[in-house]
């Protein structure tokens, strides 16, 4: 059982790979280690417009529209931003997956599911992988291997990846929650409720909503933050009821290498995520699209060394390295800002000039676009120096 490529890891990442691949005419095998297809559901579910028309889903797939945010500071404080057009969509994130799998099928790719896979030896021309299941053990091979198994990948490890510059710990629930404003979300700020991240209410109708909190550091367990979040806020948590819970991480920074002999790395385990937001869909559709063009080019040329797959690695470079590079500075700056200094700064911006520009500018895809032009504001801007200042003091 040889393949031209194994995908390990049927998420979004992985089955969109899969298909462009397979539809160039090569033999592809999916390997999935959860028994269905977008289960269990690990991802809020938010998405922009741009998101959906990359992956060409209908609109059948888009559960509401979101035109806005509840900003709550660590003091009390609630920065109030709105707009006549949505700027994010939640969508039915198993049925997403669901179609890039069946999408991927229909190109001529074969999906497992249910299976474990374990990276073997290479061997002249062929990489073998071992399959585990409840109905026993097979092995297959590969001439490319392609690692979309997330932010733990075994795939990674194999070709020496070097760790992610973060880990953000995710504890989230779909609820049933009285929505009072269903197409406005809220986000929580403070080291005593997401300490290095946020927390979030997602309303997915009037009556439910997603909620979950992310964890950077801290010295307590992500779902002790979750709990607290629902007590820090009665009034919005009032009749709260959780339907089932889940959970995650989501890695953060830029990784060196993407590629190795005869090996790809494409999503979260490529650390193809938002340093800010932590959204991993759009960047992995956009991961996908490399990979999948430097892997066709790969196996049609039969050269899948390290040094002609690190095109890859500069093709993901020039079309994301500057937005992440940038979000990274940002993100350095807000861990080093205290609650009263991030008070401060939500006091500043909850004026009608800031909230406009926040309104105009604020792009989940590229938050970059509007956090520079907030680094004019005078906090946000003093620790942008101060920064700057560090870095000159480095280099002498």
């Amino acid at each position: 059982m040889n393949y031209d490529v194994i995908v390990i890891g049927g998420g979004p990442a992985g089955c969109e790979t899969a298909r462009i691949i397979a539809e160039k005419g090569y033999q592809v095998l999916v390997a999935e280690e959860h028994r269905k297809i977008g289960e269990p559901m690990q991802c809020a579910g938010l998405v922009s417009p741009r998101t959906l028309k990359a992956a060409a889903m209908p609109d059948a797939i888009i559960i509401n529209r979101i035109h806005g945010a509840f900003v709550h500071s660590p003091g009390g404080e609630v920065l109030y931003i709105r707009d006549k057009e949505p700027y994010a969509l939640v969508i039915d994130r198993p049925e997403f997956d669901r179609n890039l799998s069946k999408r991927a099928q229909s190109a001529g790719a074969e999906i497992l599911t249910g299976v474990r896979a374990e990276v073997g030896d290479f061997f002249p021309g062929v990489t073998g992988v071992k399959f585990k299941s409840s109905g026993g053990e097979f092995t297959a091979g590969a001439r490319l291997l392609i690692g979309a198994d997330g932010a733990n990948s075994r795939v990674a490890r194999r070709i020496n990846t070097s760790a992610p510059h973060e880990v953000i710990r995710m504890c989230a629930a779909e609820v049933e929650l009285k929505c009072s404003e269903k197409d406005m979300v809220h986000i929580f700020l403070g080291r005593e409720i997401a300490p290095g991240w946020f927390g979030w209410v997602i309303p997915v109708d009037e009556k439910h909503a997603r909620v979950g909190v992310g964890v950077s550091g801290g010295d307590k367990h992500s779902k002790y933050y979750f709990n607290r979040m629902l007590e820090a806020y009665p009034d919005i948590f009032k009749g709260v009821k959780i339907l089932y819970s889940t959970g995650g991480v989501v890695p953060i920074g830029m990784f060196p290498g993407i590629y190795g002999e005869r090996t790809l790395l494409v999503g979260d385990a490529a650390c193809q995520t938002k340093p800010i937001s932590g959204g991993g869909l759009y960047l992995g559709l956009l991961g996908a699209k490399l990979c999948a063009k430097v892997a066709a080019k790969a196996l049609s040329k039969g050269n899948l060394s390290s040094e002609f797959l690190a095109e890859y690695q500069w093709l993901w470079e020039r079309e994301m390295a500057d937005e992440i590079q940038t979000a990274l500075e940002h993100r350095r700056i807000f861990l080093s800002m205290s609650d009263k200094e991030i008070d401060t700064l939500i006091h500043f911006f909850n004026r009608p000039l800031w909230q406009s520009i926040i309104s105009r500018y604020g792009d989940i895809d590229y938050p970059s676009w509007l956090a520079g032009r907030l680094s004019i504001a005078r906090p946000w801007a003093e620790r942008f120096f101060i920064a700057g200042f560090k870095k000159i003091l480095n280099y002498c």
